[in-house]
């Protein structure tokens, strides 16, 4: 199982999201999974922004429950806004957060959150694939979703900028 997997580290959509996670002013990236009210798996992603004033606020992308079934947003600490606003609207978002200095500092980080995710389940969905056909058994879909998503955080962890070049 371990070359295969090992292999699919060259993969280009794996490299994709190594590249993702290296972003400056993120720390702490996880991913995990939300079930949704139909069953659904989805990923959802958090991290934390290092403000100037050496404040930790989290930043992520989440699903939520509305009305019209499951609805993707961004937010920075209590602040939540529907996901794919433009630059103005992540503006407009970190001025809810009390960051309104670092604005664009907090709209890049929003934005790297977003492609953090997006490549992130691009890669799952091949990786899962690659776990199933190694387990065999009773079990082996929850096992293989665990796997991926344990690899997915140990590539965040391991390549996020924050690790790779020491700094706390």
């Amino acid at each position: 199982m371990e070359n295969g997997v090992t292999d699919r580290l060259w993969d280009k959509a794996v490299q994709e999201f190594i590249a993702a996670c290296r972003q400056e002013n993120l720390s702490d990236i996880t991913l995990n999974h939300k079930a949704l009210d139909n069953g659904q798996q989805v990923l959802a992603v958090s991290a934390m922004y290092l403000s100037r004033k050496d404040r930790s606020v989290p930043v992520g992308f989440r699903w939520t429950a509305s009305k019209s079934g499951p609805a993707a947003e961004v937010y920075v600490g209590k602040a939540k806004a529907p996901a794919g606003l433009e630059l103005d609207g992540l503006f407009r978002l970190a001025l809810r957060a009390g960051l309104w200095k670092e604005r664009r500092h907090v709209a890049f980080a929003l934005l790297a959150v977003t492609d953090i995710h997006s490549k992130a389940d691009g890669v799952r969905g091949r990786l899962e694939l690659e776990y199933l056909k190694v387990l065999a058994g009773e079990g082996s879909v929850a096992q293989a979703r665990e796997l991926t998503l344990q690899t997915l955080n140990d590539l965040a962890y391991l390549y996020g900028a924050r690790a790779a070049y020491g700094t706390p």
